[in-house]
């Protein structure tokens, strides 16, 4: 009977060479119990490859959509908030000269003329509005300030200089004296002459977002709308002219065009909020396709190239525990020696 001679390098370099391999085993065990797919996707599949990168594609680029509508829907959000209180501001002029029709209590008009100044300053302030630095009534120009910081003082002076030239144009040389068909002639020359969109920054164009692959929506709307300069026009007048010592026929004439400004203003504001209103529905419909598609192709996706979890990490165990049985073999291994037997 012959025996072969085992040295015990031989035995250690054999062990050595499996703990090396189950390391590398470990490893792949590890990613895979975390991430749930495959260590490496290409060796795996083979030829389906290239069918989970279109999956993986796919959903990227759907979540990347999902993520860009919602800085959409935050733009859109703070501008329907903006535009209810220019709204309000508007319906509150309306009211507060509706108020003092026919009435010549000087205290009360006095009360129409600041509140219409108030609301000029608050409309400022609600047009200047700004998220994460791109102001929201500026159109496509996202960059520019929407009204500069001295719009009411400008335009308070560019009203007042109308006004007194059209006076002296006309004889008059006291308001006191001013008819109403005159008041009537000058607000009617003022409105039509009013180049709002020379008092603003703001692109006509509103901003536009793609909420996914074919439909794109106007996601902001801007200042140089109708609505808008309705309200600005029925402010200023109301603010200029609301504490004058008109007759009363002619005072009358001032609140009737302020009324009706008021009013255009406040449809012309709630017509813009109406519309970035079906924006933010089709926002959300858009959304809710493409979350129920990601969520069709990630299920696909993990099919493909999932693994079980429990599984992995069953089998991650049991080869620490060999690993370290190996480790334990080794070491004992090379504490062999003949001079223990001597």
């Amino acid at each position: 009977m012959k025996i072969s001679a085992m040295s015990t390098l031989s035995v250690a370099s054999a062990m050595q060479l499996t703990v090396a391999n189950t390391q590398k085993d470990i490893v792949r065990l590890q990613r895979e119990s975390v991430t749930g797919t495959f260590y490496d996707v290409g060796i795996e599949l083979g030829v389906s490859t290239s069918q989970s990168l279109n999956f993986s594609r796919d959903s990227a680029r759907l979540q990347a959509l999902v993520d860009s509508n919602a800085l959409a829907e935050e733009r859109m959000d703070n501008s329907q908030l903006a535009m209810e209180q220019m709204s309000a501001s508007a319906q509150n002029i309306l009211n507060t000269f509706v108020g003092i029709s026919g009435s010549g209590d000087s205290t009360s008009i006095t009360v129409a003329s600041n509140t219409a100044l108030g609301e000029l300053q608050n409309f400022m302030g609600y047009a200047n509005t700004a998220v994460k630095g791109e102001y929201l009534f500026s159109g496509i120009n996202t960059d520019a300030q929407t009204l500069s910081n001295t719009f009411v003082e400008d335009l308070q002076s560019d009203f007042d200089t109308a006004f007194s030239n059209y006076q002296t144009a006309n004889g008059i040389t006291d308001v006191t004296t001013m008819t109403a068909t005159q008041m009537t002639d000058f607000l009617d020359d003022y409105t039509a002459n009013f180049d709002w969109a020379s008092w603003t920054n703001a692109s006509d164009s509103a901003m536009s977002s793609r909420i996914n692959t074919a439909e794109t929506v106007d996601s902001s709307v801007s200042i140089n709308k109708d609505g808008f300069k309705n309200l600005v026009l029925a402010a200023v007048i109301g603010a200029q002219l609301g504490d004058e010592q008109l007759p009363s026929a002619t005072r009358a004439a001032v609140t009737a065009r302020v009324t009706s400004l008021s009013g255009a203003a406040v449809s012309g504001v709630d017509n813009s909020r109406s519309q970035l209103g079906l924006s933010q529905s089709r926002v959300e419909k858009a959304n809710d396709s493409m979350k129920a598609q990601k969520t069709i192709i990630d299920t696909q996706l993990s099919n493909l190239v999932g693994v079980d979890k429990y599984e992995a990490s069953t089998k991650l165990t049991t080869l620490m525990t060999q690993i370290e049985t190996s480790y334990s073999i080794t070491a004992r291994i090379q504490q062999l020696s003949l001079v223990n037997f001597l």
